[in-house]
């Protein structure tokens, strides 16, 4: 007799009807240990290095238990690699190898925990893990509300502003998502705001006017894009009347004579036109990438207690002594470091990250799937201004490559066996 869930098939004859079965959901268990991780990322201090250790062996057991979707998906995701391996190979010729064989390690981590939490978590789970953690982090700021602008709990403003502007767009996403559970809805409507005050008392106008417009097209995503991609051909006429529309005011803007636009921006989010003294740094950094075009000065070459420029720059910043302040841009840290050679590796894992994000989004404009398409747009800016994106796992970087392997639908329906059903003999 057949299964009571296959009865109501008619039985005139022999057939096969597939099973499917949904692995892809990761246990409770798998999504609280997520939490503690992106907890412990979302504040990168001294304090949480164990927790980040513990989860990263954790993730890796997983991997390797999961051999059979995390080594395809690897593979498939090979243009993540050439970066990571440039950078260790980077060693052998830079003036630091002690120091750089742990940051080698964590970068070649970078591509297989990124797997870990693709096969694991679908996109809506992201958003709740990222949520949840992000609440906590919000919360563990508040105790040091009077020390915000000078960076709380982080050792700068500015990667507390950035990290906050995650939590802003993640809980604000998961807020406006249909299709999450309401209690998590409601956390998400009770940080976002949270951890939009944190950034805004942070003082960093960057990450603030990020913060603004990405909850500005989220918001428009839920009014108005979800209604319009269900009409035939309306989306693409939209997205076309759009770029015209951008391109036309970009012409008018740039033939105006002796415009200030930058300028008055710039005054009225409060910077001058050194970009809070990016552009002194900038400078150095080409001049640096020019005595080593191609290979750079190798990992953990630059931002050195011996390296008098490096100690100038500090200076100038008024930061402690050996500090490692970055270039405040992913495309200079990665010349520096690794010239052109690997600024050509980081360029193509940016190439191919955007265009599979901007195809999922193309394929299916949910609210989750527009988010990560928000994210990937906004730190990609970003890279002109922050160095977080070349970095190792953290918020920025997951949040930044996740679109991308959604795009491989990791985790729809299985099949794991198939049911016959024969003819009725009575």
């Amino acid at each position: 007799m057949p299964p009571s869930h296959l009865a109501h098939f008619p039985a005139q004859r022999v057939a096969y009807l597939n099973i499917y079965q949904d692995e892809s959901k990761a246990p409770v268990w798998e999504q609280a240990m997520f939490v503690v991780w992106f907890f412990a990322l979302y504040l990168p201090l001294p304090q949480f290095s164990l927790i980040r250790y513990a989860c990263i062996l954790v993730m890796l057991g997983m991997f390797a238990w999961h051999h059979r979707d995390s080594l395809p998906i690897l593979g498939k995701s090979w243009y993540l690699l050439p970066y990571p391996i440039f950078a260790t190979f980077s060693i052998f010729w830079t003036g630091y190898p002690q120091e750089a064989i742990r940051s080698a390690g964590l970068l070649l981590l970078t591509p297989i925990l990124l797997v870990v939490v693709a096969i694991r978590l679908r996109p809506t789970e992201l958003l709740r893990v990222l949520t949840i953690s992000g609440a906590l982090a919000a919360l563990y700021c508040v105790p040091y509300f009077a020390t915000l602008a000078d960076g709380g709990p982080y050792e700068q403003k500015n990667l507390l502003a950035y990290q906050m502007m995650i939590v802003t767009l993640v809980c604000f996403a998961t807020a406006l998502n249909s299709k999450e559970i309401n209690t998590i809805r409601l956390l998400g409507l009770f940080a976002a705001p949270l951890a939009f005050v944190i950034q805004l008392n942070a003082d960093s106008a960057t990450s603030l006017v990020f913060a603004v417009l990405g909850m500005v097209v989220l918001l428009g995503v839920k009014v108005f894009w979800l209604s319009v991609s269900n009409v035939m051909h309306l989306r693409t006429f939209m997205l076309a009347l759009i770029f015209i529309l951008l391109l036309t005011v970009g012409l008018i803007l740039l033939s105006m004579p002796q415009n200030t636009f930058v300028a008055d921006f710039l005054d009225m989010v409060g910077k001058d036109g050194t970009l809070t003294g990016r552009t002194g740094i900038w400078n150095a950094a080409e001049l640096v990438s020019k005595e080593h075009p191609w290979i750079g000065v190798g990992l953990e070459g630059f931002w050195q207690r011996n390296v008098g420029l490096a100690q100038t720059l500090n200076e100038l910043n008024h930061s402690d002594p050996g500090a490692k302040i970055s270039f405040h841009s992913a495309f200079w840290e990665v010349r520096v470091h690794f010239g052109f050679i690997g600024l050509a590796f980081f360029l193509l894992t940016m190439v191919w990250a955007g265009v599979r994000t901007l195809a999922l989004w193309l394929r299916d404009g949910s609210i989750v799937n527009s988010a990560f398409l928000i994210f990937y747009c906004i730190i990609a800016a970003s890279c002109f201004t922050e160095s977080y994106p070349a970095g190792t796992s953290s918020t920025i970087v997951t949040v930044f490559y996740f679109g991308a392997f959604a795009a491989f639908d990791i985790g729809s329906r299985k099949m794991v066996g198939r049911a016959r059903l024969v003819q009725n003999e009575n």
